[in-house]
């Protein structure tokens, strides 16, 4: 595409942004300040909003949800803005500005996993992951919400429900698109399903426990 070369850096620093935001693990700093604990070396280890509940209490879990949210929506928003102001200047549709969305979106959920700030050991993303899917497309995430909250209600397991709710990720959102744009979009497709295989590398001791009936 002309002038898509433009887009390189804006894109490379969309990606930047969303994995230096992602670093923040609101998780970790909480709980060290609320309970003077390492969230990870607690409970599932994880360092997401569920674990600090066990580990600081309603509050700091509420507030760890609250500022990942926040994270997650702040990189989406950057990755968007960089990208759109080159797409201006440069003379490319504006529509390519979505793809700093995926940039950011994406590298700020690979930030939360493996953060730089904390010796690469975070989250397992489920949350972060769902905030970015809510903000590229609306319609997916709520289809997802709701095959999620069918599957809890129905297994009791919220490890179950969430990798199979990112393994359908790709399969809702290239349905979404058909129905919304006449055809499969590619670039959110692709970056769709790298999120899922993320999510589900990240649940594999999970995954282990589930098939021999320990979870």
């Amino acid at each position: 595409m002309e002038n898509f070369g433009s887009l390189i850096l804006p894109l490379l620093l969309s990606a930047l942004v969303g994995y230096l935001l992602g670093s923040i693990s609101f998780a970790i700093l909480l709980t060290k300040a609320f309970a003077h604990e390492d969230v990870r070396a607690h409970g599932s280890g994880n360092a997401g909003a569920t674990n600090v509940l066990r580990v600081a209490g309603k509050k700091a879990s509420a507030l760890t949800f609250l500022l990942d949210f926040c994270k997650c929506v702040a990189s989406v928003l950057v990755g968007y803005f960089l990208v759109k102001h080159a797409c201006v200047a440069n003379g490319v549709d504006p529509e390519m500005a979505r793809l700093g969305m995926y940039a950011a979106g994406f590298c700020c959920m690979i930030g939360h996993m493996y953060p730089l700030y904390f010796g690469f050991r975070g989250g397992k993303g489920v949350a972060c992951t769902a905030i970015v899917i809510l903000m590229l497309s609306p319609i997916t995430c709520g289809i997802l919400l709701l095959i999620f909250a069918i599957i809890v209600v129905g297994t009791k397991y919220i490890s179950l429900a969430s990798v199979m709710c990112v393994l359908l990720y790709p399969v809702v959102l290239s349905s979404v698109d058909k129905v919304l744009y006449g055809s499969i979009q590619g670039m959110p497709e692709l970056m769709s399903i790298l999120m899922a295989g993320f999510v589900v590398f990240m649940h594999r001791e999970n995954i282990k426990r589930l098939r021999e009936g320990t979870e």
